[in-house]
C-alpha cells in the first residue's frame, strides 16, 4: 500500500517512556488469560485529570481573551474532531512502533481502515478513491444524569469553569512583557465525558475484527494529554475504552507480528434496473408515511463554501434521506432501484416542523411593510398576486426566508431554522499546528441540534402492498432503532447526527380547488427542467411546457394592472461525488417559493392537479425536486387584513434532579467540585451585596458610624482569619470572651455589636440567614446533590464567615474615609 503520510522521519521515533507504559501492562498478565471481544458500539469515558481548555478561537471584549467550547446547553465538551485526531496521532505511534518504523506496515494499514486517508497529504495525483473511516467518534458530552441535574442552573453552569490569568515572557530580557495580560477560560480538573462510538465490524472477519479493536484500545492507553495548554500542565486526561485493556495488550502481543491485513476497499457496482414502468401504479392512489427527523447534533447539508466558511442549507434535501430509506428497505425482497429511477419513490424534503406539519418555504408574491409588519410579526403581509403596491400605506419589502404552515382564515405561522458556526482546524504532524498547507483553520455553519424536520415517503399504493405481502408493518424498519442515523457534512464525528420517528401510513391526498380561469402555482421545493434539447432550463416557458404536457391544457402567464403575476428566482445547487469528495455537475432549476399566475384555455382536471401535487413534476422527484401546489388558499385571497393567531408556547420543563450518593462515585464528586465552587461564589457575591449598606452591615453585625474602631476591628479580623472549620469558633469565642473582661477593649465596642458577634460565632444557622442562603428557590440552583446543602454548610462556614466580615470591615472603612473626606 502506498504511503499516503508526509512526515518528518523523528515525528514518530518511539519514546521510551510512553511506550513502556504498554509494555508493562502486557508484560503484568498471563497471555494464557487474554480475551478479545470486539463490540460494534461503545462508549469510551474520558476523565480530565488536570484543568482543560477548548477553545472557541473567540473571546469576550473587555474581559475574557479565550472561552471553551460549549454545546447547546451551554455545557464544556470535547469536539469529536479534536478526540478523533489526539486517537489517531495515538494509535499511529502504537503502529510505528509495532511495525519497527515501517509507515506501509500492516499496523500502519489498520490506521488508515480506522480513521480514513487523509487526502489532503498526498503529494500527487490519487487514482483510487479516498478510503473512509470506519469508526465514528461523536463528541463527548458530560454524563446525562449530571447534564440533567444542571440543565437549568446557570450558576452551576459559570462554576464548572473558572478564569485564569497568563502573561507573555520576553525571550530577551526573561521579564513578562507589558500589555500581554491575558485571560482563559479554564474547565477544572475531574471532569468525565462520555464518548460514543460506532465501529464497522460487518465485513471484517474475526481476526481481523480483533485486530482493529486492539489498536483502539491500545491507542487509547497512548492518550495522555489534549486541548490548548497541554504541554504546560493543562489537559492531563485518561480515556477508557473497556475495564479491562490489559486482556486486549494480551492479545496484541501474542499476535502483532502476524495480524491480518485490513479489507480493500471494494469497486462500487451499478445494478441494472429490472423495474417496469407501471403507468396504471403511477396514477392510481398513492401512499404517504410521514418522516419527523430530529437532529440529535449540529446538522450540515453543504450550501456552497466561501472562503474557509462551509454555509448549510435550512433544510435536508430528499437525496439525503433517499439513501438513508433506500438502505433501510434493501433487505426486503424488492428492487427499488427501478422505482427510485422512475420516480415511483418519492421523498420529500425534511423541512422544519410547524404544528406537527412540515413547513413550507415562503411563497416570493408575499410582501410586508418594510418597518411595522411581517411574518415574523404576524401583520401586515400583502398578497401582490391579489393586492396592489399602492394599497399598502408604507414602502413594502419582499418575504424570501423562512416556512410557514397552513392556516384557512387567518396568517399562517412562520418559523425560520436557527443555525450557528463553529470553527475547527488542520493539524500539521511537522510544526503541531494549523497551517494552509493542510487547510488551516476553517468554520462550518451547521443547522442547531433539537431542530425538528418533517418529510414524507410517497410510493403508489401497488409498491406499498408489495412490502405488506413481506411484513405487515414494514415501514417502521424506517424508523431509528438504538443506533442514530448519519446524514450530512462531517458526519462520522461531531455532525450529522439524527433521530427519525415514522407516522402510519395513510393515503396520499390532495384537494384541489378551481379558481375560475387561473391558475396559481407554488413551488414546494426546487424545480429541475429540460428543454427540447434535454438541457437544463431554468424558465417559465419550460414551467409552462411540462404543466401542458401533464395537465393537457395551455397556459399563458396572466396579465393584470397594477398585480404581480409571476415571481421566481433559480436555484443553484453544487452535486457532490461522496466517495471520491469531489464535486459533480451543479443543479440548476426554478427556486422553492417561486410563484405563478396563469390563464388557463380550458377546464384543468382537478384530480390530475392533486396527483401531480402527490408525485410532482420534472427531474429527480424521487429525491424531493419538483414538489408543487395549485391554488393554495393564501396565494388565491388577500392578506393584507390578516393576523396570526396567538398560540399558547408550551412551558419549558426545568425540572432538575439531583444527583444521589449511590449513582456513579466520580460523577457524584464532579458534582460536588462543581457545586462547592458555586457555592463559593455564591457567598462571596452575597457577602458583598450585605456590606454595601451601612444599614445592613449595623444589622448583620451592629457596626456603627464610631463603634467598633478600626483597631478592635483589625483584631476581629485577626482572629476570624484563623478559622478552618466549625471545631475553630471557640478560638474566636474565646477571644471575644477575653475582650469584654477587659473594660478599656469592651468600651470600644456595642453591645449589640458584641452580641451579633457572637451570635454569628455560636449559631451555626446565623450566616446562612445574613446571607440568605435560607430561600430555598436559590440553594436549589446552586446545589447538584442530595446532601450537597447540609455537607456544604459545615464546609463553608468559616469561610463564609470570614467572606462577610472582612467585606463588612472594608466597606466599612471605605464609608469612614468618604465622610472624613467630605467633611475636609
Amino acid at each position: 500500500m502506498q504511503s499516503r503520510r508526509n512526515r518528518r522521519n523523528n515525528r514518530h521515533q518511539p519514546n521510551a517512556n510512553r511506550n513502556s507504559s504498554v509494555r508493562q501492562q502486557v508484560n503484568s498478565n498471563s497471555p494464557s488469560q487474554s480475551g478479545v471481544n470486539p463490540k460494534p458500539e461503545f462508549t469510551a469515558s474520558i476523565i480530565m485529570l488536570s484543568d482543560w481548555h477548548i477553545g472557541t478561537g473567540a473571546g469576550r471584549p473587555g474581559d475574557i481573551d479565550s472561552l471553551v467550547q460549549r454545546d447547546s446547553d451551554g455545557l464544556p465538551y470535547i469536539p469529536a474532531k479534536t478526540l478523533t485526531g489526539i486517537w489517531r496521532d495515538a494509535c499511529e505511534l502504537v503502529a510505528y512502533g509495532l511495525d519497527t518504523g515501517d509507515e506501509d506496515g500492516t499496523w500502519h494499514q489498520w490506521v488508515t481502515y480506522l480513521f480514513g486517508d487523509q487526502p489532503a497529504l498526498a503529494d500527487q495525483a490519487e487514482e483510487q478513491p479516498p478510503q473512509p473511516a470506519a469508526l465514528s467518534i461523536r463528541a463527548a458530552h458530560l454524563p446525562a444524569k449530571l447534564r440533567q441535574a444542571i440543565a437549568s442552573k446557570s450558576a452551576l453552569k459559570e462554576a464548572i469553569s473558572f478564569i485564569k490569568p497568563g502573561i507573555s515572557i520576553d525571550p530577551n530580557s526573561g521579564c513578562a512583557e507589558e500589555n500581554f495580560l491575558r485571560f482563559e477560560e479554564m474547565v477544572r480538573a475531574g471532569t468525565i465525558l462520555n464518548v460514543d462510538c460506532e465501529l464497522n465490524l460487518e465485513s471484517l472477519e474475526p481476526d481481523q475484527q480483533n485486530a482493529a479493536f486492539t489498536l483502539l484500545v491500545a491507542g487509547s492507553i497512548m492518550v495522555e494529554r489534549l486541548g490548548g495548554k497541554r504541554r504546560r500542565g493543562a489537559g492531563k486526561c485518561e480515556l477508557k475504552v473497556v475495564d479491562k485493556p490489559e486482556l486486549y495488550l494480551q492479545w496484541l502481543e501474542k499476535n502483532f507480528d502476524q495480524a491480518p491485513e485490513p479489507p480493500q476497499l471494494a469497486a462500487s457496482e451499478v445494478d441494472t434496473l429490472s423495474w417496469n414502468v407501471q403507468t396504471e401504479a403511477r396514477n392510481s392512489s398513492w401512499v404517504t408515511i410521514g418522516l419527523r427527523i430530529k437532529a440529535e447534533s449540529p446538522l450540515i447539508i453543504a450550501k456552497r463554501t466561501i472562503g474557509n466558511i462551509t454555509e448549510t442549507l435550512d433544510y435536508i434535501p430528499g437525496s439525503h434521506l433517499l439513501r438513508l430509506i433506500r438502505r433501510k428497505l434493501q433487505h426486503f425482497k424488492i428492487n427499488l432501484d427501478g422505482p427510485i429511477a422512475h420516480g415511483d419513490i418519492v421523498v420529500t424534503n425534511g423541512t422544519v416542523e410547524i404544528s406537527g406539519q412540515p413547513g413550507r418555504p415562503v411563497p416570493y408574491a408575499l410582501f410586508a411593510d418594510k418597518l411595522k409588519g411581517g411574518l415574523s410579526k404576524g401583520c401586515l403581509v400583502y398578497n401582490r398576486f391579489q393586492e396592489s403596491e399602492a394599497s399598502a400605506q408604507g414602502q413594502l419589502k419582499g418575504e424570501r426566508i423562512g416556512y410557514i404552515g397552513k392556516a384557512e382564515d387567518a396568517l399562517p405561522t412562520y418559523s425560520k431554522v436557527s443555525t450557528g458556526v463553529e470553527t475547527h482546524n488542520t493539524i500539521k504532524d511537522d510544526v503541531q499546528r494549523p497551517t494552509e498547507d493542510v487547510g488551516g483553520v476553517y468554520s462550518y455553519e451547521a443547522i442547531n441540534p433539537g431542530t425538528i424536520f418533517r418529510a414524507e415517503l410517497r410510493l403508489p399504493a401497488l409498491l406499498a402492498d408489495q412490502f405488506s405481502q413481506q411484513d405487515k408493518n414494514w415501514y417502521r424498519n424506517l424508523a431509528s432503532k438504538k443506533r442514530k442515523e448519519r446524514l450530512g457534512l462531517s458526519k462520522k464525528d461531531d455532525y450529522g447526527a439524527i433521530s427519525i420517528e415514522v407516522d402510519n401510513p395513510r393515503d396520499a391526498h390532495a384537494d384541489v380547488k378551481l379558481h375560475g380561469k387561473t391558475l396559481m402555482v407554488w413551488l414546494l421545493s426546487d424545480l429541475q427542467l429540460r428543454n427540447e434539447r434535454l438541457r437544463p432550463d431554468a424558465s417559465v416557458d419550460a414551467l409552462i411546457a411540462a404543466l401542458k404536457q401533464h395537465l393537457g391544457i395551455d397556459l399563458k402567464v396572466r396579465h393584470a394592472q397594477g398585480l404581480l403575476s409571476m415571481m421566481a428566482r433559480q436555484s443553484r445547487l453544487e452535486s457532490w461525488q461522496v466517495r471520491w469528495g469531489l464535486p459533480r455537475p451543479s443543479l440548476v432549476g426554478l427556486a422553492a417559493g417561486s410563484c405563478f399566475v396563469f390563464e388557463v384555455e380550458g377546464e384543468p382536471d382537478p384530480a390530475q392537479l392533486a396527483q401531480l401535487q402527490v408525485t410532482g413534476i420534472g427531474d429527480r422527484r424521487s429525491e424531493g425536486f419538483g414538489q408543487i401546489c395549485f391554488n393554495d388558499p393564501l396565494l388565491t385571497r388577500p392578506t393584507s387584513s390578516l393576523t396570526v393567531k396567538s398560540i399558547d408556547a408550551p412551558v419549558p420543563d426545568n425540572h432538575s434532579s439531583l444527583l444521589q450518593t449511590n449513582d456513579n462515585e466520580r460523577v457524584v464528586a464532579y458534582a460536588q467540585i462543581i457545586e462547592q465552587a458555586a457555592w463559593r461564589q455564591a457567598i462571596r457575591r452575597e457577602a458583598l451585596a450585605k456590606s454595601i449598606s451601612a444599614v445592613n452591615r449595623s444589622s448583620a453585625l451592629g457596626f456603627g458610624s464610631e463603634l467598633p474602631t478600626n483597631t478592635q476591628l483589625g483584631a476581629l479580623r485577626s482572629i476570624t482569619n484563623r478559622l478552618k472549620s466549625i471545631q475553630d469558633a471557640k478560638l474566636a469565642l474565646n477571644w471575644l470572651t477575653h475582650l469584654e473582661k477587659i473594660e478599656n477593649r469592651r468600651d470600644k465596642w456595642t453591645s449589640d455589636s458584641r452580641q451579633k458577634v457572637r451570635q454569628l460565632l455560636t449559631d451555626q444557622n446565623q450566616i446562612w440567614k445574613v446571607l440568605g442562603f435560607e430561600d430555598r428557590a436559590f440553594i436549589r440552583s446552586i446545589t447538584l446533590t442530595h446532601n450537597g446543602e447540609q455537607r456544604l454548610k459545615q464546609l463553608l462556614w468559616a469561610e463564609a464567615v470570614k467572606t462577610l466580615i472582612d467585606a463588612s470591615m472594608r466597606a466599612h472603612k471605605r464609608d469612614a474615609e468618604n465622610a472624613e473626606d467630605a467633611e475636609g
